[in-house]
């Protein structure tokens, strides 16, 4: 096992199928335009065959699908069902929804229990300007969809102060009434966002959200596991909710995750630009790979830093 001296290891995987989205996010790229895949993008046996050594190498044991948007590329149904073959104790699957009715064979068929959605507004209209691509109506069918055929679902939102403040209650009701959790997610200095003035000026901290829930619900902070990345809250008799507080409670010091991107780098760590590339390596005999695999799980844990400082890195690239 590899730990570093501050007792953190890798167990969780993201697993980024390509770095292509059908949206353009106001918060993920600046200028409106889509993200188009990687060069060189791994196909889903070689991304397959990459979960399989870091898993044991380092122990991995959860995976999560991540992008860009994983559903729109075509390697997608065989990654899922191949990972979720996999000695894993948990699969799960990020996603903005907007494919997810198309999607729903493959998935019912992979026996996926989970999945997270992005979805930031249940205003049509805000959806288009924040999103920049898709339709609201649309994912909202596909949460119902996912919901009927009893996946767990999490719907992940960042709040904006500029554009979607005020629809945190309304998001909070919406998720109670049907026994989904939302997740705050605070805005990342990430990307174009690293030093600008929009950061500062869309910033919602997790003090100012809970003050904006306090005028609804009562509620009580609850455990949650020792790496978890959300401070969990509960509202009595109606549900949960929780928040990744990347900036007022960083949950760097108890991190286990490792970030696998669809061109075949590690990264250890989102407030850290360096990555180690593994293409070369899953072609490579296991008894063979696996000491040079080693080596860079060390390095990518040693990039690990203490409290989020922010990066230049684009989120879409590497994974959410």
């Amino acid at each position: 096992m590899i730990v570093d001296k501050f007792g953190r290891r890798f167990r969780n995987l993201r697993v980024s199928l390509t770095a292509a989205c059908n949206y353009a996010c106001s918060y993920c790229v600046p200028d409106g335009k889509r993200l188009l895949k990687a060069k060189n993008e791994l196909a889903a046996t070689r991304l397959l065959k990459g979960v399989s050594l870091l898993q044991q190498a380092a122990g991995i044991d959860k995976v999560r699908i991540t992008g860009g948007e994983p559903l729109v590329t075509p390697k997608f149904d065989e990654f899922l069902l191949g990972v979720t073959s996999l000695p894993l104790s948990d699969v799960s699957l990020t996603t903005n929804g907007q494919l997810l009715l198309k999607k729903k064979e493959v998935i019912q068929e992979s026996g996926l229990k989970r999945i997270n959605v992005s979805l930031d507004t249940l205003n049509p209209i805000r959806f288009k300007k924040i999103a920049r691509g898709g339709d609201l109506q649309t994912v909202l069918n596909g949460i119902e969809e996912m919901l009927h055929i009893g996946l767990k679902v999490k719907i992940n939102m960042v709040p904006l102060r500029t554009q979607n403040l005020s629809e945190v209650p309304a998001m909070l009701d919406y998720c109670l009434d049907r026994g989904i959790e939302l997740r705050f997610i605070e805005l990342m200095r990430m990307g174009h966002l690293l030093n600008s003035s929009s950061f500062s000026n869309d910033f919602v901290s997790m003090e100012s959200l809970l003050d904006i829930i306090a005028a609804n619900h009562t509620f009580a902070r609850t455990d949650a596991p020792y790496d978890s990345t959300a401070v969990r809250f509960q509202i009595p008799d109606k549900g949960s909710f929780g928040i990744i507080a990347n900036e007022s409670e960083p949950f760097c010091r108890a991190c286990t995750r490792l970030r696998l991107s669809s061109d075949g780098y590690l990264y250890g760590c989102l407030s850290n630009s360096n990555k180690h590339y593994i293409g070369d390596l899953v072609d490579l005999p296991a008894h063979l790979v696996l000491p040079k695999l080693q080596g860079v799980l060390v390095n990518s844990l040693s990039d690990k830093r203490l409290s989020f400082q922010g990066e230049v890195t684009v989120m879409k690239f590497i994974g959410g």
